[in-house]
């Protein structure tokens, strides 16, 4: 897990920033393995929402479903360069207060040690 809100200083996600101007934080993680199973329509992913929800975000975002939310290609691969992902890596990161992306990052990163295992 690393913060990386800096990446974001400029972003033209009127979600993220809205929630950076409020004082939140982007946190995000690294799944090796994970390409495509994070999309909206997989079971793990509904799943994953919910307790990302619990843990007191709104979601979270993977890199699988960019561009979107006002996120370009150039904005996924820097991310993916930040957390150094392979082709068949996902990152996952959430913008929110940063205690509650933090927690969400938590939790995602048990879900997927508990799938990996």
């Amino acid at each position: 897990m690393k913060e990386i809100t800096h990446l974001f200083g400029s972003t033209n996600s009127k979600l993220i920033k809205s929630i950076l101007d409020a004082g939140g934080a982007v946190m995000g993680t690294r799944a090796e393995g994970f390409a495509g199973v994070l999309l909206e329509d997989q079971p793990f992913a509904t799943e994953l929402q919910k307790k990302v929800e619990a843990a007191g975000a709104r979601g979270f975002v993977s890199t699988d479903e960019l561009p979107k939310y006002g996120l370009s290609r150039d904005d996924k691969s820097v991310i993916e360069k930040e957390f150094e992902a392979g082709e068949k890596d996902v990152i996952i990161f959430v913008a929110a207060p940063k205690e509650a992306a933090t927690k969400a990052i938590e939790v995602i990163e048990a879900e997927i040690k508990k799938k990996e295992g």
